[in-house]
């Protein structure tokens, strides 16, 4: 039954992140390197269904921060990518950080993607991991020309508030 109950989060957990993509209908981004973006969010519940959309803006250096919150249930996802949505264009040895806070130390299982279209249904997991802590930065430099976005899942018991997030390249 444990493992049952593992296999069904695991699965829920890809229905949620493939969701969390456009449509393949969609047409290819322009590929204009250092042009500001805004940062566009979705959150997901446990079922897979849209709880919340929204927008992060640029700060003054250029970079994506935050200082609102959402809380994320047990099992809720949220992905973050340019409105459309679309992943951002990353050129290859360029270093991504991703970073957040938590309102407490928590389990967090996160996800960057990397796939050859900035909109598609089935986005390749490229790096993943569970931290469990109240914030972090988590880094990786990309192997290769391609197109990057970042998801976060709530993997604790309770709830949690998640802050301060960035995502820097």
């Amino acid at each position: 039954m444990r493992y049952f109950k593992r296999l069904v989060a695991m699965m829920m957990v890809m229905v949620m992140a493939l969701s969390c993509t456009a449509t393949a209908f969609a047409t290819e981004a322009d590929e204009v390197e250092g042009t500001a973006h805004e940062l566009y969010y979705t959150t997901y519940n446990e079922k897979g269904e849209i709880v919340e959309e929204g927008i992060i803006p640029l700060n003054e250096n250029g970079k994506y921060t935050w200082t609102d919150s959402l809380t994320l249930g047990n099992g809720w996802y949220t992905c973050f990518r340019q409105p459309g949505p679309k992943a951002f264009y990353a050129t290859d040895d360029t270093k991504l950080t991703f970073s957040y806070k938590l309102d407490r130390s928590a389990k967090i299982q996160y996800y960057f993607y990397q796939d050859t279209v900035a909109e598609t249904i089935y986005p390749t997991t490229w790096k993943s991991g569970t931290k469990t802590s109240s914030g972090t930065s988590i880094s990786y430099t990309t192997n290769k020309d391609a197109y990057y976005f970042v998801g976060v899942t709530n993997v604790s018991s309770d709830d949690i508030t998640i802050s301060n997030v960035s995502f820097v390249f």
